[in-house]
């Protein structure tokens, strides 16, 4: 993702529209981009700051800390979910090829 479509997508990212791949995308882009940073960063405090007076909730004290945490909480997720996923192959492929040599025995203990 290049500074232009991260920066199309950072209202995307704080409403939590965009897919996995994106915020993967997203995130990776704006962890290495400064200007990218800053500009969500600036995004993030207005919209998050409008929404909580909008709830009357009181002001966080510290926007940039929130932020981090929400970046590092949806990484966090992401990479779960990866690993959930990559688990759940090997343990279809490893029934696949055990089902696999079981029945390869039956066929040879047919023919023998």
């Amino acid at each position: 993702m290049n500074c232009q479509e991260t920066q199309s997508n950072i209202m995307n990212y704080i409403n939590d529209r965009l897919s996995q791949e994106e915020t993967k995308e997203f995130l990776s882009h704006v962890r290495s981009c400064p200007d990218c940073w800053d500009e969500l960063e600036i995004n993030y405090i207005l919209f998050v700051g409008m929404r909580q007076l909008d709830d009357g909730e009181v002001l966080s004290a510290d926007f940039q800390e929130k932020l981090r945490e929400d970046i590092e909480g949806r990484y966090l997720q992401i990479k779960r979910e990866e690993e959930w996923q990559r688990g759940f192959r090997v343990a279809v492929f490893a029934f696949v090829f055990s089902f696999f040599l079981w029945f390869l025995g039956e066929v040879i203990n047919y023919l023998v």
